[in-house]
């Protein structure tokens, strides 16, 4: 069967498409719509834009209407972007890489990927190897294995990029349950340590300190050994490498950098690649912290092992995701 007839298969709903004409899909391949009940805005990702950020981009710049990227690794020593590793996949062909083009007014796939041999030393305040590097920059640890994390490279070290977004919690809420669809395809596994995921944040301070409780969805490889930290880190550098990212709440047109002053990781659930071959939901149940005018972020990521950050030329595995959900209860 040739390309211009070949028929593609919805993985999400079993649908199949009708056959392509001249290289072009005939017909509709609708991904799921937007679960009933969703918190988040725009969670198909179906606001076309001209020129997504692919490589690179400035923490918390918008995107999409309503989500804000955030990464740990500067990509030079001249400005202030930051690794962003995205591929946006068009739905026809089914999850296909159309190079960052605008892929018009359709719901997308949100691929997310390392940076492997892309990987910059730097120097100054943008330095990309220095463990303990915290405010004004980025810090550069995204979650690790034990706190604080030890010298860079430390393969129980993480660096994190991700995409985000807040919203408020209705006062009546006392539960929330948050995932998305997530695919990590045969052909692009991680590399031995890397893994992805979803995660949220609840920020129960009006004002510093920021006291964040976090509750984690990561997907890694069967073979993987990897058991981040969890429960109240204490103030300071501890605190600050795990899960820091961007704020809950947007100053004007972005979202501003979060430095975690205490980080309350309460529970992380892992999830194995063999599973996730095609997309399959991922979702989890928590408890809300009590109290008013609350809000909430929820972010999906990759996490890159320190030890990865080489010339070794591997292929970093990568993570696509599809309708994340916050449904409050």
């Amino acid at each position: 069967m040739g390309i211009t007839t070949q028929a593609s298969v919805n993985v999400l709903n079993g649908n199949l498409a009708s056959a392509w004409n001249n290289g072009n899909p005939g017909g509709s391949n609708s991904l799921l719509p937007s679960i009933p009940g969703n918190a988040l805005a725009n969670p198909t990702f179906n606001v076309a834009e001209s020129a997504p950020p692919v490589y690179d981009s400035f923490a918390g710049v918008i995107y999409f209407g309503e989500w804000g990227h955030f990464g740990q690794l500067f990509t030079n020593n001249g400005d202030y972007k930051t690794n962003s590793a995205t591929r946006y996949l068009a739905n026809f062909p089914a999850f296909k890489d159309l190079g960052g083009i605008n892929l018009g007014d359709q719901p997308k796939v949100i691929k997310l990927f390392g940076t492997g041999t892309n990987f910059p030393s730097n120097t100054g305040d943008k330095v990309n190897t220095n463990n303990a590097r915290t405010y004004e920059a980025p810090t550069l640890v995204g979650f690790s294995d034990g706190a604080p994390a030890s010298s860079f490279p430390d393969s129980g070290a993480w660096c994190r990029h991700e995409w985000s977004q807040g919203v408020a919690v209705p006062d009546s809420a006392t539960k929330v349950t948050f995932g998305a669809y997530i695919r990590t395809p045969a052909d692009d596994l991680f590399r031995s340590l890397n893994c992805g995921g979803v995660y949220i944040w609840q920020d129960t301070a009006s004002s510093p300190p920021i006291n964040v409780y976090i509750n984690a969805i990561v997907v890694k490889k069967p073979t993987d050994n990897i058991e981040l930290v969890t429960g109240t880190q204490s103030a300071g550098l501890n605190s600050q490498q795990q899960w820091s990212g961007l704020s809950d709440t947007k100053d004007v047109d972005h979202y501003d950098l979060r430095w975690n002053d205490t980080s309350i990781i309460q529970s992380i659930d892992y999830k194995s690649t063999s599973d996730h071959q095609q997309f399959r939901k991922v979702e989890k149940e928590v408890t809300l912290q009590s109290g008013t005018s609350r809000r909430l972020g929820l972010a999906m990521f990759f996490g890159e092992n320190q030890g990865n950050l080489d010339e070794s030329g591997n292929p970093t595995g990568s993570i696509q995701f599809y309708n994340p959900f916050v449904i409050f209860e």
